[in-house]
């Protein structure tokens, strides 16, 4: 049961840190992401999201991974 509260919050905290960048580059590049969507992206890209050390990365990771999901949408 901690196991599961821990795990929740740490997809939590995840989520708000890149949500807010992951919508404005969904919004700027009209991925037409809906809000599940997103969060999915976030939490595909978030082990290589914890590796970067800039906004620029981070955007790169996203897009690396919007691409990975575009390809298996084919």
């Amino acid at each position: 049961m901690e196991r599961e509260i821990a795990d929740s919050v740490a997809t939590m905290r995840i989520l708000e840190s890149w949500l807010p960048l992951a919508q404005a580059e969904n919004e700027r590049y009209a991925w037409g992401y809906n809000g599940a969507e997103l969060e999915q992206l976030i939490m595909r890209a978030a082990p290589a999201l914890r590796l970067t050390s800039s906004v620029l990365a981070a955007q790169a990771v996203l897009w690396y991974y919007h691409g990975e999901q575009q390809r298996v949408a084919e």
